[in-house]
């Protein structure tokens, strides 16, 4: 039917002078959109309506649902899906061709078609349960699923299941799962829309806004 986009997709990464940090930044804006291009197409196809939050940022102290105040520090949520009866965090993760896993010390590894392994310290981030926390206080307590979308040129290998971004609540998959609909099973048509009062909380954390602020 339809979706209503809050926000840049990549913005804090592009446009707020992050790309200064190279290519890995460039990379990493240039995934985040096509992301949100994807995440735009399969939403648009649904029979219900959606919001759809492109990058949210500055969560320090952020109360609600009862709980003691949650702070992320400098991290962001680079897509937040949201409607009335749940939500899904995307964080995209530009990282390239190659096979995505751990190692034998369980830490994350990309082992490029090369031969090289480079880390992923991304997966080694336990903060997964956190970053719900975030969302479940700005929600009044509504549930929902963290996942990372990787490119399709990176292969997953059996063992990221191991992650600890993983065991602590979310799944990495392929950027193929959103235009295969995969994430219909999280969202049962037809979903409620958005409370328009968890619009504004989400709303708030937006880093256009922020800036403008």
């Amino acid at each position: 039917m339809s979706v209503t986009v809050h926000g840049t997709p990549g913005w804090s990464l592009n446009d707020s002078g992050g790309a200064k940090y190279g290519s890995d930044a460039r990379r990493g804006a240039f995934h985040e959109r096509q992301v949100a291009q994807a995440l735009e197409r399969w939403l648009t196809s649904r029979p219900d309506h959606f919001d759809l939050f492109h990058d949210l940022t500055g969560f320090h102290q952020v109360r609600g649902a009862g709980l003691k105040p949650l702070s992320l520090g400098s991290a962001n949520l680079d897509h937040v899906v949201l409607t009335g009866a749940t939500w899904l965090i995307i964080d995209a993760k530009g990282c390239g061709a190659g096979t995505l896993g751990v190692d034998s010390g369980g830490n994350g590894m990309l082992v490029k078609p090369n031969g090289t392994a480079v880390p992923q310290k991304w997966l080694d981030d336990g903060r997964a349960y956190s970053r719900a926390g975030i969302i479940y206080r700005l929600t009044d307590g509504m549930r929902g699923q963290t996942a990372w979308i990787v490119p399709d040129t990176t292969l997953l290998h059996p063992s990221v299941q191991q992650a600890a971004c993983s065991t602590r609540g979310g799944i990495v998959l392929p950027m193929r799962a959103l235009t295969d609909g995969y994430f219909d099973r999280y969202f049962p048509a037809p979903q409620s829309a958005a409370d328009p009062a968890h619009i504004e909380a989400l709303s708030a954390y937006l880093s256009t806004r922020q800036q403008q602020g």
